[in-house]
């Protein structure tokens, strides 16, 4: 669950999704479900494709509905909604993809652990073009190594930092805690390069900490 500090400490943010979505148009499935699968209502969803149908879909052609709506309104209660609405389906979304590239990595191991993994020319052309490669760092939180890794990822502002913490239990406050003991954290939140997220779905995670990071064909590699 993505949370919110309080205001004396920092407001969590993340960033914008990184992948154009794809629009599925109402002749594949009925518009009340793809409204619902991005959370929101039909007229809400009518509304994202006005908005993409004038400048915005010029300006930022592919733009996920809920970025384009929130970007789009004049009201500062919508745009909370969709705020939070993002940053949810954000999280949720990471959280999945992480979870199935530990499958694959686990796959690989069991089915071809003599077998080196070679990336795919194409790949490796995208991710060296690439400027600010997303890192995913799941750490346990009284973890002195994880600390130093910690520290060492957020000495580069450029690149945006995913923390997820083992053992909080799922409580807010023992995250306001771990997380106000680390200054340049504070100032990453704040600045937007980095989220806070509660890690115990990664418990079972094999020498933590663990560092993982997204390439240009947005797969997530363990890479420490």
């Amino acid at each position: 669950m993505k949370w919110q500090l309080a205001a004396s400490l920092v407001v969590i943010s993340t960033v914008v999704l990184a992948e154009p979505a794809t629009v599925v148009t109402t002749g594949e499935v009925p518009l009340s479900e793809v409204a619902r699968q991005w959370g929101l209502s039909e007229t809400e969803y009518r509304r994202y494709q006005d908005i993409m149908a004038g400048q915005r879909g010029q300006w930022t052609p592919g733009l996920d509905p809920i970025t384009a709506l929130g970007v789009s309104t004049d009201s500062a209660e919508e745009r909370k909604r969709f705020a939070e609405l993002f940053v949810a389906t954000e999280f949720e979304r990471t959280r999945k993809e992480l979870a199935f590239q530990r499958a694959v990595d686990a796959a690989w191991q069991r089915l071809y652990p003599d077998t080196p993994r070679l990336q795919l020319a194409s790949q490796a052309t995208r991710q060296s073009g690439s400027t600010a490669q997303r890192t995913a760092l799941i750490l346990r939180r009284n973890s002195k190594a994880g600390h130093e890794r910690l520290q060492t990822l957020l000495t580069n502002p450029s690149v945006p930092v995913d923390v997820h913490v083992v053992d909080t239990q799922g409580s807010d406050r023992a995250l306001r805690a771990w997380a106000a003991s680390f200054p340049a954290l504070i100032t990453a939140l704040n600045a937007g390069q980095a989220t806070l997220n509660h890690g115990d779905q990664f418990r079972a995670e094999l020498g933590l900490p663990a560092i993982y990071r997204k390439n240009g064909a947005g797969q997530w590699t363990r890479v420490e």
